[in-house]
């Protein structure tokens, strides 16, 4: 997995839309977007790329993406505005995520962004670029650590929520890096749109946004990077 830490606006574009290449990152954190220079693009709106087949249904795309770890070396899989609109499913969904986002609903720069990795809390920042070994960062009492497994965090969550000084931070729960060794999570057929990249050749790479419809591949876009 590539961990990365995005702040409140740029969250707003990533939730809504495409990524964006431009967006500042802290120079610490590796981020999932591609930086370089722009030499292509394509547009698909008839038969495949890479396996990936327009006006396939959502789960068996994930099975082709799945295949593209081996193949292609893809490491992550980005799922735009795949919000969890119901607490109580977060329990089997987080298992499923590498990532995941807490903020309430306008964004703010303590919106709590939590990386996972081997099935644990790697890293925990907030939006605004802070650095935490738990949160929130003064209890004592309800709190997720770095470390904790992902099997704890629903729990964890759910008593930090209870608590009326962080309920608000639960408004707005996004689940964007699907771990791709993990099960399809039927949700993820809702989103408007997937995306990913991989290295094609030295200095080359291609992100490919998979853009859906009622559940199907409806267009796929191919941006071709220059990155040195």
């Amino acid at each position: 997995m590539k961990n990365f830490l995005i702040g409140s606006a740029f969250l707003l574009t990533v939730v809504t839309g495409c990524q964006t290449t431009d967006t500042a990152v802290t120079p610490e954190i590796s981020s999932t977007s591609v930086t370089g220079h722009i030499i292509g693009r394509d547009s698909l709106y008839t038969g495949n790329y890479l396996g990936l087949v327009v006006n396939d249904e959502a789960e068996n795309v994930y099975k082709v993406v799945q295949t593209l770890q081996q193949t292609k070396g893809v490491t992550y899989l980005n799922i735009v505005s795949n919000f969890a609109s119901d607490f109580a499913q977060l329990r089997e969904r987080i298992p499923l995520y590498q990532y995941m986002l807490l903020d309430q609903n306008r964004g703010t720069d303590s919106g709590v962004q939590i990386n996972l990795e081997a099935d644990q809390i790697k890293s925990i920042y907030l939006n605004s670029g802070t650095k935490l070994t738990q949160w929130p960062a003064n209890s004592k009492t309800s709190s997720i650590r770095v470390g904790d497994t992902a099997g704890s965090l629903y729990e964890k969550l759910a008593s930090i929520r209870q608590v009326s000084a962080y309920a608000t931070t639960f408004e707005r729960i996004l689940l964007l890096t699907k771990n791709l060794s993990k099960p399809y999570d039927p949700a993820m057929r809702q989103s408007p749109q997937w995306y990913f990249a991989y290295t094609t050749e030295p200095n080359r790479m291609d992100e490919v946004q998979i853009h859906f419809k009622d559940g199907k591949v409806d267009h796929i876009y191919v941006t071709h990077y220059q990155t040195r």
